[in-house]
C-alpha cells in the first residue's frame, strides 16, 4: 500500500484545474466549484416516478405468481445473464436482451430509468440526507464520489461470480439450450425460495412458511442484501457508489455504448458558458462541460446514465438528450484550451483525482487496490454459498473493512517513521 501519498497531502498544490492567467478568467471553468442545489424538476419527478413503477411491478409480479397463482412469466431480473450463458431463452433473459439492445438507441438510458438497483439508491441517498448523517452530508453536498482506480477488475469479478453457477454447470452438464419463459419463478435466489431462507446448498438453513411472521422474516432478509447494497456504499463512497464500483452489468453495457450512430448522447445544443454546473451535479462523476467541449459537443463517457442531472442544472438550456449533432462552440473557453483534463494530484481531504473523470480515489496504492479487490472477491464467494445474491453483503463489507484498514495501517506507518526521523 502507498502511504507517502497521505502523509504529503497536506502540502501539495490543489486547484484541479491549472491555467497561465487566471485574471483574465471570466469564466467559471478555472475551478471545479460546489454543486448546485437543484430545484425538484418534472424531469426528475419522471424519473422517480418511473423508479417507483419498476418496484410496483415487481411486487405485483410476486403477489400475483405466489398468493394469487396467476403466474405471467418468470423471474426478470439478474438471472438473465447466466440464463443467456447457459443458452435458455426466459422471461429474464429476453429482459437483459432488450436491454443490450436498448443502449444501441438510448445509451444506458435504463440504469438511470428502470434498473430497480437504482431505485434502492435513490432511495437509499433519500434516506441518508433525511438523517443528517454528517459524513455523508459532506460527501453529498460536495458531490466527492470516491472510488478505486482498478473498480473494473470489481466489476468483472462480479459479473464472474454471477456466472460462476452457470460455468461449472456447463463443465458438467454440457450446453443444452431451451426456452421456457416461466422459468425460473421469481423469488429464485432471493430468501423465501422454495421454502427455504436460503439457498437449497447452504450450510444451514430456516424453513418459510406462508405464515406472516416467516413472510417478514425473508423480507428482512431481503431488505439486508438490498441495505448493504445501497445504503452502506452509498455512506461510505458517496451517492450511487454501487452503479459506480460494483455493478455486474457495466461490463457488457460499456461496449455497446458509443456504436452506433443513432444512439442519442448529452448534445451540446447552445453556446457552453463553461459555468461547471452540469459537471459538479452529475451523480457518475463525468465532467461534462469538458465532454461537450471536447468531444464534438457530446457526452461520450460510458459512465453516463442518462439521469439528466446535468441538464437540469444548466440554467442557460445549453444540453439536451439528442442523436442529432451538436451546436458548434464558437465562444472560447480558454481554461479548456490550455488544460483539456483536470491533474491527477492529491486533495485537501487526502483523495486522490483521477485525469478522464470527477471520481476521487481513497489514498491506497495499486498493491492495496488489487487486494482489496481479490479480498471481497473471497468475502463475496463465502457469503454467497447462502445464496446468489448473498455475494454482495459479503463482498462490500470485506471490501470496506480492508481497505478501511489499509487506510489506518498506512497513516500508523506514517505516524511512525515521522518519531523515528524525530528521534534520529
Amino acid at each position: 500500500m502507498s502511504t507517502d501519498t497521505a502523509g504529503n497531502a497536506s502540502n501539495r498544490e490543489l486547484p484541479l484545474i491549472s491555467i497561465d492567467s487566471q485574471k483574465q478568467c471570466t469564466h467559471t471553468a478555472c475551478k471545479v466549484g460546489s454543486p448546485v442545489n437543484l430545484p425538484t424538476t418534472k424531469r426528475y419527478k419522471y424519473r422517480m416516478i418511473a423508479l417507483a413503477s419498476v418496484h410496483a411491478y415487481i411486487a405485483f409480479h410476486l403477489i400475483s405468481w405466489h398468493v394469487f397463482g396467476i403466474q405471467i412469466w418468470g423471474k426478470t431480473a439478474m438471472m438473465g445473464v447466466p440464463s443467456l450463458a447457459k443458452g435458455t431463452i426466459n422471461a429474464a433473459s429476453i429482459m437483459v436482451a432488450l436491454l443490450l439492445v436498448s443502449i444501441l438507441i438510448w445509451g444506458r438510458a435504463f440504469c438511470g430509468w428502470v434498473c430497480h438497483m437504482r431505485g434502492a439508491i435513490e432511495f437509499a441517498d433519500w434516506i441518508l440526507r433525511r438523517l443528517q448523517l454528517r459524513r455523508y452530508l459532506e460527501l453529498r453536498e460536495n458531490n466527492i464520489l470516491v472510488n478505486t482506480p482498478h473498480r473494473w477488475l470489481l466489476r468483472i469479478g462480479a459479473l464472474f461470480v454471477l456466472l460462476l453457477p452457470v460455468i461449472l454447470l456447463l463443465l458438467k452438464a454440457g450446453f443444452a439450450p431451451q426456452v421456457n419463459v416461466m422459468s425460473p419463478p421469481p423469488l429464485a435466489d432471493l430468501p423465501g425460495y422454495e421454502g427455504k431462507a436460503f439457498a437449497q446448498t447452504a450450510p444451514f438453513n430456516i424453513d418459510i412458511s406462508p405464515a406472516w411472521n416467516d413472510l417478514l422474516l425473508a423480507f428482512g432478509l431481503a431488505l439486508f442484501i438490498q441495505f448493504t447494497m445501497s445504503i452502506v456504499l452509498n455512506l461510505r463512497y458517496g451517492q450511487g457508489a454501487f452503479c459506480r464500483v460494483l455493478c455486474p452489468y457495466a461490463p457488457m453495457m460499456t461496449p455497446l455504448m458509443n456504436i452506433s450512430p443513432i444512439q442519442s448522447k448529452i448534445t451540446r445544443v447552445a453556446q457552453c458558458t463553461g459555468c461547471r454546473d452540469c459537471s459538479n451535479a452529475c451523480p457518475q462523476g463525468i465532467d461534462v462541460s469538458r465532454e461537450i467541449f471536447h468531444f464534438n459537443g457530446k457526452v461520450i463517457n460510458r459512465e453516463c446514465i442518462k439521469c439528466y442531472a446535468c441538464i437540469d442544472a444548466c440554467d442557460d438550456k445549453v444540453l439536451k438528450d439528442t442523436a442529432a449533432p451538436a451546436v458548434p462552440q464558437t465562444d472560447r473557453l480558454k481554461p479548456y484550451e490550455k488544460r483539456p483534463w483536470q491533474r491527477e494530484l492529491i486533495r485537501e481531504d487526502g483523495y486522490q483525482t483521477n485525469a478522464t473523470h470527477m471520481q476521487v480515489y481513497e489514498p491506497l496504492g495499486p498493491v492495496a487496490d488489487f487486494l482489496s479487490i481479490l479480498v471481497a472477491l473471497v468475502g463475496g464467494a463465502v457469503t454467497s454459498k447462502l445464496g446468489g445474491f448473498w455475494f454482495y453483503p459479503g463482498a462490500i463489507f470485506t471490501f470496506i473493512l480492508f481497505r478501511q484498514f489499509c487506510i489506518v495501517g498506512a497513516k500508523w506507518l506514517e505516524t511512525m517513521k515521522a518519531q523515528l526521523a524525530k528521534g534520529v
